[in-house]
């Protein structure tokens, strides 16, 4: 994969994951679990704002960014989306770590790649801290936690 088609891949991905956490987040706020609904809105708009850096570095680089999206699934039980969520992160984290080595030689997407690399890792940590909460306490007293301001 080529340098171009990494950053147009990434863009891709954050675009469809900022679409899918909005709908998450706005069902979640709905169902009255207003904590929860804002942790996943500000994820999806860090994704929103990740997929705009991209495109902009592509543009710097001289290539006009595609507008490809893909499928992303949405879910009404609240522990398949932290699962799919994790599964999502655990994925990409390798991904975009062997990504770096083809950017040796241009320190600006390489820096944006590992600042990149920071936040999915801070999610993929609160995603399976979330996901460990609800095994100690139960879905029902985790669901009750998230309710409120």
């Amino acid at each position: 994969m080529t340098k171009i088609e990494i950053l147009q891949m990434l863009a891709k991905g954050w675009f469809g994951n900022s679409q899918q956490h909005a709908i998450q987040a706005q069902l979640l706020k709905y169902r009255g679990f207003n904590k929860l609904a804002e942790k996943i809105m500000a994820e999806s708009d860090e994704e929103w704002e990740e997929a705009k850096k991209v495109n902009y570095r592509l543009i710097e680089l001289g290539v006009t960014p595609k507008v490809e999206l893909q499928e992303y699934p949405v879910f009404t039980d609240v522990k398949e989306m932290l699962e799919y969520d994790c599964k999502d992160s655990a994925e990409a984290l390798p991904e975009m770590s062997k990504a770096l080595t083809l950017f040796e030689d241009d320190y600006i997407t390489r820096n944006m790649i590992q600042q990149f690399i920071v936040d999915e890792q801070d999610h993929f940590d609160w995603v399976r801290t979330h996901l460990s909460l609800i095994e100690e306490i139960g879905m029902e007293n985790y669901l009750i936690e998230q309710m409120g301001d």
